[in-house]
């Protein structure tokens, strides 16, 4: 079984759905920043499609995956 958690802080901002989803983003940055893998300018990034993170978070539509990273990027996060 998967766990998924969020900062509450980021919550705050930009709303559950999103900060589920970047927490997902942030700990693969983080794990690829150890691993260095997928670096690029010094930063550590990781990607999957709207479709990937709708298998991931079944719970979440395609529309709620994209407006999720819509509100990240809009915000800063991304």
């Amino acid at each position: 079984m998967s766990r998924h958690s969020f900062d509450p802080q980021v919550a705050a901002e930009v709303g559950v759905n999103a900060a589920v989803i970047y927490q997902n983003i942030a700990w693969w940055c983080e794990r690829n920043a150890v691993k260095q893998r997928n670096i690029r300018d010094g930063n550590a990034w990781t990607f999957n499609s709207i479709r990937q993170f709708e298998d991931l978070f079944p719970y979440l539509t395609a529309k709620q995956v994209r407006l999720a990273l819509e509100k990240l990027e809009t915000h800063g996060f991304l």
